[in-house]
């Protein structure tokens, strides 16, 4: 074995992925087609933020090279979860198995890429067949307490995670999976404590990370409905999801034909609106907390200041329009009520700005929420401004902003527009 394999597997051990990715360049400057040195340059690039693609590329010149090797397949598998393609990811898995029928790590793939598909009993199926296989997996161990939290099997998970905390106390996944598990029993502040250890052992770990805020947003009983109802939602698949959609958007539309229908329609708007904004709103509120506020991404800061921001001040200037109605202030009053409609419409595109991997979201959305407060700023000049040509187009123009806001709800389910970081 070149010497420069040997360095480059010791800085991979340590974790110094690109010192190690430089070390298999070498040996492979000298042997070009060495499967075992493009596979480790793989996993090193896999391991690197920003590098998937390129090990991707990388694993599939080692499969060039030796197609009949399982482990080059399964670590395709991995790399294609990360790049979001699970279908691929599940094909490079099954390839895995079908030249290693009792290898362990190939049914550890198909579990993760089952989990990013949302089939959850298929991942359940592959982490237990892992774990035949090789009962210390402790990747399959914590697939299988993901499959098992998100079909609400929530005794059988919390009692695989005490068995598994006790073997290994000092696993950050099992530690933010157990956090996970608590925050869907509603018992965010021993997930707090799960996700604080989880991070104490990998400070860099988003699972945690994600967890920890969430433990720390559902201190207030309104998260806490909103994370019930996320969780009832994960635990259904795509179509089903759609279906309680479309089946709350037609009961609204027969309950409005009733006495006090009114009523149902106007918590119908609030509960749909709510969903979209509650996760920057959230974070809009940690950034008054002197500790939570460290937990906050620089983008998520971003987003909380003009989500969260931008819905405080449209709520604040909606209240404060209606006060002033009944006074001679009217030019005011009116001027609160668009910036009060300007700031909360546009908070709904923007929650799926800022955050969002979709580049073709990024836009639509951002576009949408710009436009808004373009409108808002000059029909607030039209009304101070009453010389402006053509007062009633700027007013439709707003109007017009304002339902785009609205149907961006809608677009935002589609997962390709839509890709939460």
């Amino acid at each position: 074995m070149l010497p420069q394999i040997l360095r480059g597997l010791q800085l991979k051990e340590l974790g110094r992925y690109a010192d190690a990715e430089s070390a298999f360049k070498e040996a492979l400057a000298q042997e070009p087609n060495d499967a075992f040195a493009l596979h480790q340059l793989a996993a090193c690039q896999w391991q690197i933020a920003g590098r998937q693609k390129d090990a991707l590329a990388t694993i599939n010149q080692a499969i060039s090279v030796e197609p009949n090797d399982s482990e080059h397949h399964i670590l395709r598998a991995f790399i294609l979860c990360v790049l979001d393609r699970p279908k691929e990811a599940l094909a490079a898995a099954q390839t895995a198995l079908g030249l290693a029928p009792n290898e362990s790590g190939a049914y550890t793939a198909e579990a993760q890429a089952y989990l990013q598909m949302e089939n959850w009993p298929a991942a359940e199926r592959a982490a237990r067949q892992s774990l035949a296989l090789d009962a210390d997996n402790s990747g399959a161990a914590n697939q299988l307490a993901q499959a098992l939290r998100l079909q609400n099997k929530q005794a059988e998970n919390d009692a695989h995670l005490a068995g598994m905390l006790a073997r290994d106390p000092d696993d950050a996944f099992t530690h933010a999976n157990a956090g996970w598990s608590a925050l869907n029993r509603g018992e965010h502040r021993q997930a707090e404590v799960h996700f604080r250890e989880a991070l104490r052992i990998d400070p860099d770990f988003d699972y945690a990370r994600e967890g920890l805020l969430n433990s720390f947003r559902a201190r207030s009983p309104i998260y806490r409905a909103y994370l019930r109802y996320s969780f009832a939602m994960q635990r259904l698949s795509s179509g089903a999801r759609w279906a309680v959609i479309l089946g709350l958007y037609f009961g609204m539309q027969v309950a409005k034909r009733f006495p006090g229908g009114i009523i149902v329609v106007a918590l119908y708007f609030m509960f749909v609106l709510w969903v979209w904004v509650a996760r920057p709103f959230g974070n809009f509120m940690l950034l008054f907390d002197s500790f939570a506020k460290y937990a906050l991404r620089p983008r998520e800061k971003l987003e909380a200041a003009v989500v969260g921001g931008g819905l405080f001040l449209g709520i604040v200037s909606a209240i404060g329009s209606f006060a002033l109605r009944s006074t001679s202030l009217e030019l005011v009053s009116s001027t609160a009520l668009f910036v009060g409609l300007g700031c909360i419409a546009s908070s709904f595109p923007f929650s799926m700005t800022f955050t969002n991997q979709s580049r073709m979201g990024v836009w639509i959305f951002g576009a949408v929420g710009g436009a808004t407060l373009l409108a808002t700023v000059v029909i607030i000049l039209a009304l101070w401004l009453p010389g402006l040509p053509e007062q009633k187009g700027i007013t439709n123009f707003f109007m017009w902003t304002c339902i785009a806001c609205l149907a961006s709800t809608w677009l935002g389910n589609v997962p390709a527009l839509n890709k939460r970081g």
